[in-house]
């Protein structure tokens, strides 16, 4: 009773800190900036400290009590909004034969998400130039973000601004303390083998920008249907000869459709894992 009442009384105190944002920006920050400044620019660093300063401030501090309950077959926003789901194992020596298989299927690493990194490809993004590297955002599964992050750029002239993208984490026995360990471990017990490692990973393709998160921040618009994306990945590194066999189905217990971290979208899930594994 009295972690319910808790409960209520966090919910009520999170609501009072939106109004009291709102009204701070709407009373106080706006007519300060507008003496001195154009509405264009008052309106972009509004946006900017609401979307990407305030909300999530608020969001982290509702997540220190509510707490999100997810299924397990799909990573989170570092906010803990459901995004990419899992759709996806490999079963290689190391990180470095997924590497080498994965680029020589025509993708590459992505660069370091930093701020300088996250400029430049912010401006490869509105001017639709090349950035093979381009960085990604960092997405969690047990707790972590992702381990390796893999790009192929389409279009007729190939910039982030349309792209497919996986993002792999190693399957670890030191996860053990995350509440979704033996869901992964169980699901994939009969894969595992002496020296070779198991790298589960969300494949999803953006076809353009412009689409907004649940915290308003700018985001890619995805391809709905993750699993034609799972396909294609597979595809590419089949097409390169780097599939030893072919792919088995893992059905996860998870067939779906479900609001992702985007307004409007809903991501098709047909509750399946395809599992391959790599040629040495």
């Amino acid at each position: 009773m009295i972690g319910i009442s808790f409960r209520i009384l966090w919910r009520i105190l999170i609501l009072l800190l939106g109004v009291a944002l709102a009204f701070g920006v709407i009373d106080t920050a706006y007519p300060f900036l507008h003496q001195y400044l154009p509405i264009w620019i008052v309106f972009l660093i509004l946006y900017i400290g609401l979307a990407y300063i305030g909300i999530p401030a608020l969001i982290r501090l509702w997540r220190m009590v509510i707490k999100p309950n997810h299924l397990p077959v799909y990573a989170t926003t570092r906010d803990g909004w459901a995004s990419d789901p899992v759709n996806i194992a490999v079963v290689c020596k190391s990180e470095s034969h997924l590497v080498r298989s994965m680029e020589k299927a025509g993708w590459t690493l992505y660069d370091e998400y930093n701020f300088f990194n996250f400029i430049k490809t912010g401006f490869a993004l509105l001017l639709k130039r090349p950035y093979t590297k381009a960085t990604m955002s960092r997405l969690y599964l047990f707790n972590r973000y992702q381990d390796l992050s893999f790009q192929l750029q389409d279009g007729n002239s190939p910039s982030p601004h349309s792209r497919h993208h996986v993002r792999f984490w190693r399957l670890k026995t030191t996860d053990s303390e995350h509440e979704h360990h033996d869901f992964w471990h169980n699901l994939l017990r009969l894969f595992k083998r002496q020296r070779s490692e198991i790298w589960i990973g969300a494949a999803t393709h953006d076809i353009s920008i412009f689409s907004l998160r649940r915290d308003f921040q700018i985001t890619h618009n995805m391809d709905a249907d993750t699993n034609k994306e799972r396909d294609f990945l597979i595809k590419t590194l089949d097409d390169s000869n780097k599939i030893k066999e072919e792919p088995e189905f893992v059905d996860t217990g998870h067939v779906l459709e479900f609001k992702g971290q985007q307004f409007g979208i809903n991501i098709i899930v047909d509750g399946r894992l395809k599992v391959i594994r790599l040629k040495k």
